[in-house]
């Protein structure tokens, strides 16, 4: 796929709006959905948490991480500026991760949990943050082109980065889910920030691994230029990860952007 800043665009005189859906599925092997998610159409946030961690402890760290992105963002009502949306987020995921430390140390059952976050935000004024740690990721296709727009936290993307291995070889490569980088596994976590302009037209995924790892960035970028309704494309998603095995949860969420009609 194209790198993530070419998907960067010029600022436009538009006022944006989004419909979204969302789709979350424990898959093919897992006893339990591990994936959390929120989807909120009028704050322009959709976050996505894959949790980690036994006797439930992953979905207790996911939960946490989903339930502080949705309060970091009631700093940013109104018409805030991209600074505020990167400082909002940014502070969100450091809470999160104190909460999960501290949920760890007073129940013995939750020591080990963690989660990864993924926090999409947009802006109608036609701009959008992403705050992320560990391996979900986000997606925006545009223009016949998709483009991965954050950067996996784990050790295949480190020897991908040191040229060791492709892309594809570390989608399927044993250890493709050990993470470098989460919530809940160390006393501070540095929150990777993305920012770009929309476009009308935009289509962004919010996605767990449970897809990436299924699927390659060829069979994802494919489905994504496909031109169906998000809510199809949801369902088309989380079905090809469980054809494909579905050896982990999957969750997607699906948001196209257009230009808001004249007032």
């Amino acid at each position: 796929m194209p790198d993530e800043k070419q998907a960067s665009a010029n600022p436009a005189d538009h006022r944006f709006a989004w419909r979204c859906a969302t789709g979350s599925d424990v898959g093919c092997v897992r006893a339990s959905n591990e994936d959390a998610f929120w989807a909120d159409d009028t704050a322009g946030l959709f976050v996505v948490a894959d949790g980690m961690g036994g006797h439930a402890a992953g979905e207790v760290a996911s939960a946490l991480a989903v339930e502080y992105a949705a309060r970091g963002v009631s700093c940013l009502e109104g018409d805030p500026s991209v600074e505020q949306a990167r400082e909002c987020i940014s502070m969100a995921i450091v809470e999160a991760n104190q909460r999960i430390l501290t949920e760890g140390r007073t129940h013995p059952e939750h020591t080990g949990m963690g989660t990864t976050a993924t926090i999409l935000f947009l802006s109608s004024s036609g701009w959008y943050v992403i705050g992320h740690v560990g391996d979900s990721r986000a997606y925006l296709a545009r223009d016949d082109q998709v483009y991965r727009l954050t950067v996996d936290h784990t050790y295949v993307q480190e020897l991908v980065n040191q040229g060791r291995l492709t892309d594809e070889q570390a989608r399927i490569h044993p250890r493709s889910s050990l993470l470098t980088r989460a919530l809940g596994t160390q006393a501070s976590v540095a929150v990777d920030l993305y920012e770009g302009e929309l476009r009308p037209g935009d289509r962004f995924l919010v996605t767990s691994d449970g897809l990436t790892t299924m699927l390659s960035e060829a069979q994802i970028g494919a489905l994504l230029l496909q031109r169906r309704p998000p809510d199809d494309l949801v369902t088309a998603l989380v079905d090809a990860a469980n054809d494909a095995g579905g050896t982990d949860n999957t969750t997607a969420i699906v948001v196209d952007v257009e230009e808001e009609p004249a007032a």
